[in-house]
């Protein structure tokens, strides 16, 4: 029996926050991904960091509960993505997909808004 190569592909979420707001994306995984093998972030602004909280489902299991910091999955420049991914084993084929984020940041002004890409980290196993 031939051994399956698994081919890494990643989908991004993308969205805007504004200081205080909460921000819920309600989606699906791409059908041609099989498995979702892990999450991690990036802001545009790392001074938002302090503060700012997840929750994610993929195909409605909760993968990351209520209130986790988004500093522990935030990927920055000095850290390889395989050391901030956050791994998960997850359908992917257009399961659903819900992320709910929090900013609660301290260090922003009033007016100041952000981009946050979310990362999943995708399977592909080639036939």
């Amino acid at each position: 029996m031939e051994a399956q190569e698994h081919i890494k592909k990643l989908q991004v979420v993308k969205f805007e926050v504004s200081k205080g707001q909460t921000y819920e994306f309600n989606g699906n995984t791409k059908t041609e991904h099989d498995r979702i093998k892990g999450i991690f972030l990036r802001l545009s602004n790392q001074q938002a960091l302090p503060g700012a909280t997840l929750r994610v489902w993929i195909d409605d299991t909760e993968i990351i509960p209520d209130d986790t910091e988004v500093a522990l999955l935030h990927h920055n420049d000095d850290m390889s993505i395989k050391d901030v991914t956050f791994p998960v084993d997850e359908k992917a084929k257009n399961s659903p997909v819900r992320i709910i984020y929090k900013d609660n940041s301290e260090n922003l002004a009033v007016a100041d808004s952000y981009h946050v890409r979310v990362y999943l980290l995708a399977e592909v196993l080639k036939k």
